[in-house]
């Protein structure tokens, strides 16, 4: 099996969506990153990156259609660092708010008129953003170091005069730059315990054909932290304690378009919307080795998470008269989860092969509260359960992790017609991670 060592729910929308390691592995073992020993767990602790070195690692995911390969390099043998190179191909994406709404995509306002084609292209939609990760990694002492950087730029401009469009010149730009800066501290001689702190920040400008401006950043910036310890209790068995916690704020600070003459929809105003959140997320679980070449994982814990919203500003107007289109206040929800539980199994079947099942819930209390000062207050309880199923494939140096749709056990293998049998497609795999050792 692939070297199983044995020594969040939420918490990823507080960074960039990393992409320093394989997911496959821990996801479809229950989405259990933090109490397993994985590539994966250099994405929350860069100091991990000195146990991984000289490694080629690629992530095929076509169900959110996100792509990344990197290599870990190991340089100097008498005192040995390790760089890692990482880069990822994903869909067109910018800032958001802690709800995942849009902070800064150009405003549909002609859509609503039967215009659509004067703004068709950038002007609604994201442009195909560059990524690019950096992780380094040594020993100081007993301890192993990590630093990692997430960068994430795209952008575009217009400059053109044209006598077709209501406007005559364009002179709309858009860009997005976010930064996530990691620092990673692992006990080097056993990897008993893992302290990982990042840091994001960004912003964007937005502007109008005209020149001005539609928005701007009003705080857009998040901190977290992690830790977890192995306690090996026996060969069989090792209890992981660990937490995680975060917080962050963004905001967006919108004007109108004092310019647009053609109608009269905006007049000069200006709102903010200021957007905060705290979470905090503690658990503890065990790695247990049941036989040879098994591992079953079991994670329980509590997750919470305030989410505030604050808007403030002199609103919009449909005519001169006024008629205020968006009210101010506040808007508060608060998450609470407890216990959630993750569970997870892979055991080998051949030689080149394991098999590996997962799944998550929200046992007793999953519940999400909303509070506002618009006159709609609710609470929502209920469970939400997730399984998985995947395989573990290797040959000689190469290791693929699979997440499998489970259809294909059920109505097996469709090569020729790629479908179903009823007219609907599906795939083989969700998603795919592969690792080569190159020494």
């Amino acid at each position: 099996m692939r070297k199983m060592l044995i020594a969040l729910l939420g918490l990823a929308i507080l960074a960039s969506a990393s992409a320093f390691a394989t997911s496959t592995r821990t996801l479809v073992m229950g989405d259990n990153n933090m109490i397993m020993v994985d590539d994966n767990n250099m994405s929350l602790f860069p100091g991990r990156v000195n146990k991984y070195p000289n490694l080629a690692l690629g992530e095929f995911a076509y169900y959110n259609q996100m792509y990344s390969f990197g290599v870990t390099w190991q340089f100097n043998e008498t005192n040995p660092w390790v760089l890692g190179t990482f880069i990822s191909e994903q869909p067109g994406f910018g800032p958001q708010d802690f709800t995942g709404s849009d902070l800064a995509r150009f405003p549909n306002w002609f859509y609503n008129f039967g215009f659509g084609h004067f703004y068709n292209g950038p002007y609604t939609s994201y442009s195909e953003p560059r990524r690019v990760q950096l992780l380094y990694g040594r020993q100081f002492g007993g301890y192993d170091f990590g630093v990692s950087l997430d960068v994430v730029r795209y952008g575009w401009k217009a400059d053109q005069d044209s006598t077709v469009n209501i406007h005559l010149s364009n002179k709309a730009k858009q860009n997005f730059h976010q930064y996530t800066l990691g620092l990673g501290l692992t006990e080097a001689t056993t990897g008993k315990w893992d302290l990982g702190l990042q840091v994001m920040f960004g912003g964007w400008t937005n502007e109008y054909d005209t020149g001005d401006k539609i928005n701007k950043p009003k705080g857009f910036m998040d901190i977290s932290v992690a830790g977890r310890y192995f306690m090996v209790r026996n060969p069989k068995l090792t209890f992981v304690p660990h937490i995680q916690a975060g917080t962050g704020k963004r905001g967006v600070e919108n004007y109108d378009n004092p310019n647009d003459g053609v109608f009269a929809i905006r007049r000069d105003s200006v709102w903010t919307m200021e957007n905060s959140l705290t979470m905090i997320d503690l658990g503890a679980g065990f790695n247990y080795t049941p036989g040879p070449n098994m591992l079953a994982v079991f994670d329980v814990g509590f997750m919470y998470m305030m989410n505030k919203k604050k808007y403030s500003g002199n609103g919009f107007h449909a005519d001169t008269t006024g008629g205020n289109w968006m009210e101010v206040g506040e808007w508060k929800a608060t998450y609470f989860t407890f216990p959630y539980l993750r569970i997870g199994f892979e055991g080998e079947v051949f030689n080149w092969m394991d098999v590996r099942a997962g799944g998550t819930s929200s046992l007793w209390f999953n519940t999400h509260k909303y509070e506002t000062d618009f006159g709609l207050n609710e609470t929502y309880d209920y469970t939400s359960n997730q399984t998985y199923l995947g395989l573990g494939l290797h040959w000689g140096k190469l290791y693929l992790d699979t997440y499998t749709d489970p259809r294909v056990l059920l109505k097996g293998f469709e090569f020729i017609s790629g479908n179903d049998g009823d007219g609907s497609n599906y795939d083989l795999n969700y998603q795919v991670s592969m690792i080569y050792e190159m020494f």
